[in-house]
């Protein structure tokens, strides 16, 4: 069975990872194991500063350094063209999750729930595909409800997790 994939989309400084973090803490509560993809849209290469081993081996020049300790284990790599969505969703699946959740990549087609904060995030209503449920700030709950075709939930409850962990168990 393949994993049940879903984004998590918005503008930059909407909440997504941290609503991420608190879902992640739900479907673990169910017993679904979860991965997660975060496409880095603030240009340049993800931060990977550190004094770790992996770290120095990656920033030496290796295409890729994994370290594995006591069942766990950190990956840096770079593709020589970049690494497509598939691949690297394809990479995730070795971990068996249940559940991935992808953290941006808007454009994709996959389902997803947009998180809307402000004004204008609204227009993302019109301009994205696959739109599975809509979770609003409090200050857009209102608006949310009367412009959304989907779901819409507050951000404070967890009334989202319940709808979506009823879809996880569909796909099963």
């Amino acid at each position: 069975m393949r994993p049940f994939l879903f984004q998590v989309v918005g503008y930059q400084n909407r909440g997504k990872t941290t609503f991420i973090t608190k879902l992640i803490q739900e479907l673990r509560i169910e017993n679904l194991e979860t991965a997660v993809l975060k496409h880095h849209g603030h240009g340049g290469k993800p931060d990977n500063t550190g004094e770790k081993d992996s770290t120095k081996h990656f920033q030496a020049g290796a295409a890729a350094s994994l370290v594995e300790g006591d069942g766990s284990i950190e990956l840096l790599g770079n593709f020589k063209s970049g690494a497509t969505l598939p691949e690297l969703l394809h990479l995730l699946e070795i971990f068996h999750p249940d559940v991935i959740l992808i953290e941006g990549y808007k454009r994709e087609d996959f389902p997803k729930v947009i998180l809307v904060k402000e004004e204008e995030d609204f227009s993302l209503l019109k301009q994205l595909t696959n739109i599975q449920a809509v979770v609003a700030w409090p200050a857009c709950l209102e608006q949310a409800t009367s412009l959304a075709e989907v779901p819409v939930f507050p951000l404070d409850s967890e009334r989202f997790a319940e709808w979506f962990i009823k879809q996880v168990k569909k796909h099963e």
